[in-house]
């Protein structure tokens, strides 16, 4: 795990308790950072997490990145299920994944885009 990984991973557990869950990919889509928070319990095992982790954000994301020459660059994705939320967003040629408790998820996007300055639009 490499310190600037695991600094903003923290940064990013610091910005909202709802926070579970933060995964961090590199330019080559490499998963560098899995941590779940500690007075969490995941619902799949930490395997799992780390295979989906490092599989679907790169994948979603560099299929909807195919628009990008005619609707401008992508912001970030949400997907809602019942127990969890998620968001996955590019950030500095890496990926950030987030799991977090459900609920609104516009506290959260502002928060990421005041820390991380990302270009969310709310």
């Amino acid at each position: 795990m490499s310190r600037p990984q695991a600094r903003l991973a923290d940064d990013l557990f610091a910005l909202d308790p709802r926070i579970r869950y933060v995964a961090l990919l590199d330019r080559n889509h490499k998963l560098v950072e899995s941590r779940m928070r500690t007075s969490v319990a995941s619902f799949t095992p930490e395997s799992y997490d780390r295979k989906f982790m490092g599989s679907v954000p790169p994948l979603i994301l560099d299929t909807l990145s195919q628009l990008e020459a005619q609707c401008g660059p992508l912001s970030h994705i949400s997907v809602q299920y019942e127990k969890i939320d998620l968001i996955f967003l590019p950030h500095n040629n890496q990926i950030i994944a987030i799991s977090l408790e459900t609920g609104p998820l516009e506290p959260i996007l502002r928060k990421l885009r005041d820390s991380l300055g990302v270009p969310i639009h709310l």
